[in-house]
C-alpha cells in the first residue's frame, strides 16, 4: 500500500486536549437526550438538529469569571466555536455539517460572556480510517476506536476521499479529519493550536 503524495489531510485532536475542556452546564435539552449524549451521537458524526443543542449555557462556577472563549472549546457537552472560526468553516464543503448559534451566560445566568459562538455538529462520516496501518491505536471493549493523546504527525493513516472538507471515520472517536484547504484556512486565520493539527498518511491500495 503505498503512500500517496498528492493530497494531504489532517486530523485535530482538539477533543483530546483536556485545555479545551471549559466548565459550563445547561438547561435539559427539549428532546429529552442528556448532554452526555448528545455529546457522543455529535462525536460520532451524526446529523443533528438545532433542538438537539442547547441555546444558551452557563458558568458552572460562582466565584469564576468566565473570559473570552478560545475558537474551539468543549462546553456542556457542545463544541463550541467563534463566529471567527465559524465564519472560515462556513467557506469550505462541510456536507452535512452545520453550525447553531449559541448564547454562552456567565453563573449569574444573565451577563453573557465577551464574543459571539456557534455549537458545531459534525455531521458527516466517511469510512476513511485505517486501523491496520495506524500507531497507537487504543480499542474498548465496546469495539469503539480511539488514539493515544501524545499523538504525531503520521501515527493516523487513511485511505484517499473526496468529497467534504470536515468529518469523522466512525468507530474512530475523539478525532475529526479536515481537508488541507480547511486546515491551510484556519492555520492562516491564526486557529491552528486550539486544533491541534496532526499531518495524517494517505495509503492507497495496490
Amino acid at each position: 500500500m503505498p503512500q500517496s503524495e498528492n493530497v494531504r489531510v489532517w486530523a485535530s485532536r482538539a477533543f483530546m486536549d483536556s485545555s479545551r475542556i471549559k466548565g459550563f452546564t445547561a438547561d435539559p435539552l427539549p428532546t429529552g437526550m442528556g448532554l452526555g449524549q448528545m455529546a457522543e451521537l455529535n462525536e460520532a458524526g451524526e446529523r443533528m438538529s438545532a433542538e438537539h443543542f442547547p441555546k444558551e449555557i452557563f458558568a458552572e462556577y460562582p466565584d469564576k469569571k468566565e473570559k473570552k472563549q478560545a475558537d474551539l472549546v468543549l462546553a456542556a457537552g457542545v463544541v463550541v466555536v467563534s463566529a471567527a472560526c465559524a465564519e472560515v468553516l462556513r467557506q469550505f464543503d462541510l456536507g452535512h455539517s452545520s453550525l447553531y448559534p449559541i448564547k454562552l451566560f456567565q453563573h449569574d445566568r444573565t451577563t453573557l460572556v465577551e464574543g459571539e459562538y456557534f455549537c458545531l455538529n459534525i455531521g458527516e462520516r466517511k469510512d476513511t480510517f485505517l486501523r491496520s496501518q495506524s500507531q497507537k491505536v487504543i480499542e474498548f471493549d465496546n469495539g469503539l476506536l480511539t488514539m493515544r493523546p501524545h499523538l504525531l504527525d503520521g501515527d493516523v493513516a487513511v485511505s484517499p476521499l473526496e468529497g467534504s472538507d470536515l468529518w469523522v471515520s466512525p468507530p474512530l472517536i475523539r478525532l475529526f479529519f479536515l481537508s488541507d484547504r480547511l486546515t491551510q484556512a484556519l492555520r492562516a486565520a491564526k486557529m491552528g493550536r486550539v486544533f491541534g493539527f496532526r499531518t495524517c498518511r494517505i495509503v492507497e491500495a495496490v
